[in-house]
């Protein structure tokens, strides 16, 4: 096993990794591996379907009890991550994205708060475990392509089969504060392909303009927003500033020329679903909006992501559990996506805690309170000692 890590130098060599989702995470996973590699911790890797992406899954298993067996195989804990990060182009930040950099309060860096800081407290954690006592197994969920759909944690939901059964309550570590996040929304991106024909702009009647029907079609779906955010939803009070569903059309690309007739325009849309909520008439409803739109190109719809919302029960264990050993009363509710919506269709119960404000993610010169990290691996070791041993 390769030698163990501080919490600080650890987090600064997964920083080190230039782990955008658009660059292979085989060296950050590679590490990983590497710095678990010991007997008593089963690592299996899951690559993606073109072996550019791998997902890391380590598991600790229970020690016998005095009776001669483990408690039930769902019970214990799994800790989950994320390892790529956003990318890191701005012109502002003040030091090396990928280099960590200490303040006097803070440590900087891409990733530094989301999520790498969580990351490596659970690799350091997972290490101590293996010299304790575990009543119930421990497990880690490090996954590829969370920031661009949670494509990685998808690959899991569809490939884990009957390996091994997860434990049943999930910690998804994405800065929350440490506060304890027991719902969030889902994110939906739809694409609409619209295909016409190319001609010289001189001609025009040659062609089939393409963006002019795509302008038609936003004005519509403008009036869809304007419906959606006027509709109750149940759980509305636990999202007071967007206590709807939220469509955004995100991005619009087409034309290659100002003397060309466009021939092809496509239009990005995200949306954000409610916990509780089932996407599909969401989905139902947009294409009609789409449809109802007359004019004379091809128009493709497609489903490009459908990451759920995450909804834990507030009296579920996991729940009862977390804000006992946090000291926590209220209910907190997220208004973006993890990969928890996933892990919570492969029947895990999952809630979303970690260190640092995700107000500075995915912004330059991302930054994790000092702090906040090391409160969270005292809080992380009880959590873990809840869950997996008799304390």
């Amino acid at each position: 096993m390769a030698a163990k890590l501080s919490n600080s130098e650890l987090l600064a060599r997964l920083v080190a990794f230039d782990s955008i989702s658009a660059h292979s995470n085989l060296p950050i996973a590679d590490f990983i591996c590497g710095y678990l590699d010991d007997p008593r911790i089963k690592v299996i890797r899951l690559p993606s379907a073109d072996g550019q992406k791998v997902n890391v899954v380590a598991h600790i298993d229970s020690r016998p009890t005095a009776a001669g067996g483990s408690d039930k195989h769902n019970a214990g804990l799994t800790l989950s991550g994320h390892l790529d990060v956003v990318p890191a182009a701005e012109s502002d930040w003040h030091s090396p994205p990928f280099t960590l950099t200490e303040t006097d309060e803070t440590y900087v860096g891409r990733g530094a708060c989301d999520m790498k800081g969580f990351v490596a407290l659970a690799m350091n954690v997972a290490r101590d475990a293996v010299e304790w006592n575990l009543h119930r197994p421990l497990a880690l969920v490090f996954s590829y392509d969370e920031e661009v759909g949670s494509l990685g944690i998808t690959r899991i939901a569809e490939t884990w089969g009957d390996r091994f059964a997860l434990p049943t309550s999930t910690i998804v570590g994405e800065p929350t504060s440490l506060r304890v996040v027991r719902m969030h929304k889902g994110h939906l991106n739809m694409r609409i392909t619209l295909t016409g024909k190319g001609a010289h702009s001189g001609y025009p009647y040659l062609g089939q303009n393409t963006i002019e029907p795509a302008a038609k079609i936003i004005t519509a779906l403008s009036g869809l927003r304007t419906e959606l955010q006027a509709e109750p939803t149940e759980l509305a009070a636990f999202f007071p500033e967007t206590p709807y569903v939220a469509l955004n059309v995100a991005q619009i690309t087409g034309g290659e020329a100002i003397n060309i007739v466009p021939d092809r325009c496509v239009v990005d849309l995200g949306v954000r679903v409610l916990p509780g909520m089932d996407s599909a008439p969401i989905i139902q409803r947009i294409t009609q909006v789409i449809e109802s739109v007359e004019h004379d190109v091809q128009c493709g719809i497609d489903v490009l992501h459908d990451n759920p919302p995450m909804l834990l029960p507030e009296e579920s264990k996991t729940h009862r559990i977390l804000c006992d050993v946090l000291d926590q009363s209220e209910t907190i509710a997220a208004s973006y996506a993890t990969d928890a919506g996933m892990l919570q269709q492969m029947g895990l119960e999952c809630a979303v805690w970690g260190p640092g404000n995700i107000e500075v993610a995915h912004k330059p010169n991302e930054s994790m309170p000092k702090s906040d990290f090391v409160q969270a691996r005292s809080l992380l070791e009880k959590i873990l000692r809840r869950f997996c041993t008799d304390e």
